[in-house]
């Protein structure tokens, strides 16, 4: 019986000494995705466009993507260069403790390079996001109607042609 008691005690020290481990290591705080949203790519690639809101006191970065529906996914963002839109790929986006990121046409978006499959309106898209404090977090994009898409998104051409892409 003492040597149940023994182990018992062992068991829930190990696993409070496990717990406050955790809760350091996650003292940068959550990440939560809302309005994950993917246009309809009107060529071989596309974007994904989203908000990051970080519930923590410190910063966090999105450092990379990935999902099953094209070569590649990448950070990038846009911006407006000698009066034409540009975009470079860039190595990770800033989540301000108790703030948020909002990746959005014009601006940071997720590049989805090489698009395998037919999308329409309504499917959604996992994408996997992978940030440096808070790890890895898969989330359901929605398809929607490129027309669907706040302003300035108008004109955007996703395809290769339509982009000057640098870095």
């Amino acid at each position: 019986m003492t040597r149940l008691r023994t182990r018992t005690a062992l068991a829930v020290g190990a696993l409070a000494l496990f717990l406050a481990a955790c809760g350091g290591a996650a003292s940068s705080g959550e990440i939560t995705v809302t309005n994950a949203r993917v246009p309809v790519p009107a060529g071989a690639n596309g974007a994904a466009y989203m908000t990051l809101a970080n519930s923590g006191d410190g910063a966090d970065r999105l450092i990379g993507a990935s999902t099953n529906v094209a070569e590649a996914a990448e950070l990038h963002q846009s911006s407006m260069e000698d009066g034409s839109m540009a975009m470079q790929q860039v190595d990770g986006v800033e989540i301000p403790g108790g703030g948020e990121a909002i990746l959005e046409p014009g601006g940071y978006h997720v590049m989805l390079t090489g698009v395998t499959s037919d999308l329409a309106e309504g499917d959604t898209v996992d994408l996997t996001l992978t940030f440096d404090n808070a790890g890895e977090q898969t989330v359901s994009a929605e398809v929607v109607p490129i027309g669907d898409m706040e302003a300035g998104s108008e004109g955007m051409d996703m395809s290769s042609e339509g982009m000057s892409s640098e870095g």
